[in-house]
């Protein structure tokens, strides 16, 4: 992926985020004080258990898992949201500290829910250490 540039969000745009991992907390019954192991487990059964009919709920879905996911990784690892622009689009990522690595969060809930990507998202925010690999370079963990 060419990246243009990359920046911070804005104020603006981490409400935008965090409304839309709020809209999944009745649906997965939990709040704010909920563990982030007990809120990644309530989403991998919400994942598996979801019938989607259209486009329309997958994006929909997609933006709101991936939200709450992002939240989550930026709780536990102490990681950022950023948006980043591209020669086609402007994306919404989490990036780790000195922007080493980064996950696109939408995207890759996105391919989970149109089955273009295994569901193992519980396993990718396992394998996220704060001492990754130091050869990693802005590089999306799918």
């Amino acid at each position: 992926m060419e990246i243009k540039n990359y920046r911070t969000i804005t104020k603006e745009e981490k409400e935008e985020i965090n409304r839309l991992a709020s809209n999944l907390y009745p649906l997965l019954k939990i709040d704010d004080n909920e563990s982030n192991s007990t809120i990644l487990q309530k989403m991998k059964e919400f994942v598996e258990n979801l019938k989607i009919s259209n486009n329309e709920e997958i994006e929909k879905f997609a933006f709101e898992l991936g939200s709450l996911f992002g939240n989550i990784i930026c709780k536990e690892y102490g990681w950022e949201w950023h948006s980043i622009t591209t020669p086609d689009n402007q994306l919404y990522c989490v990036s780790s500290p000195k922007n080493k690595a980064c996950c696109i969060c939408h995207n890759y809930f996105y391919s989970i829910l149109n089955k273009s990507h295994s569901n193992n998202f519980n396993l990718l925010f396992n394998m996220i250490e704060k001492n990754y690999p130091k050869d990693w370079h802005f590089m999306v963990l799918s």
